[in-house]
């Protein structure tokens, strides 16, 4: 009996340990490739089956110009399927991700059974909805769109999506953490 193909894979994440213990973790999948930044993996993204794309990575000091959230999901789609690897809970945050394209969501703080069978079910093409997305995407599908933001909410939304700190966020933004939290709060 022939030994079916693993997915190829490339993983992007800017956790270190994640990027190193990913094959060692999930052997039914064929990592081809671990990046820390969206940048470094489009060049492999379009000849693997999956993309497994860490939603806030941490960019350092500057945010200017890196490919992030819905962005990144977007530009990546465009070569590959896309697979959420997140511990993001705000369900409009991932709601906008599948919007822009993305296939699926698995949770970092799954167990490793659970984890597999999202991969593998995204690389083979089908959706990957957690339960507590489902009712969220009925509403959407519903609506045929995503509820409306302010320019504000949305440069807040962003920003912590991405991980941006609110001292940061309130200093760049020029308003008070109170006030961006509040704008955050109010999506």
């Amino acid at each position: 009996m022939p030994r079916e193909r693993r997915p190829r894979v490339v993983v992007i994440d800017d956790e270190t340990q994640t990027r190193r213990t990913f094959a060692m973790a999930y052997p039914q999948l064929n990592v081809v490739g671990s990046y820390p930044s969206v940048e470094e993996g489009v060049p492999r993204s379009s000849d693997v089956d999956l993309v497994v794309l860490d939603l806030m990575l941490d960019t350092g000091a500057s945010t200017d110009g890196v490919l992030q959230g819905t962005a990144a999901v977007h530009r990546l789609s465009e070569l590959s399927k896309v697979c959420l690897y997140t511990d993001e809970r705000r369900p409009l945050v991932i709601a906008r991700c599948f919007a822009a394209g993305a296939l699926g969501l698995v949770r970092k703080s799954d167990s490793l059974e659970d984890n597999i069978a999202g991969f593998l079910k995204a690389a083979a093409g089908s959706p990957v909805v957690p339960r507590s997305m489902v009712g969220l995407a009925e509403l959407l599908a519903k609506r045929d769109r995503l509820p409306e933001l302010t320019e504000r909410q949305v440069q807040v939304l962003n920003a912590r999506a991405r991980g941006e700190s609110w001292r940061s966020l309130s200093h760049r933004l020029e308003i008070s953490p109170k006030t961006a939290y509040d704008h955050l709060e109010a999506v």
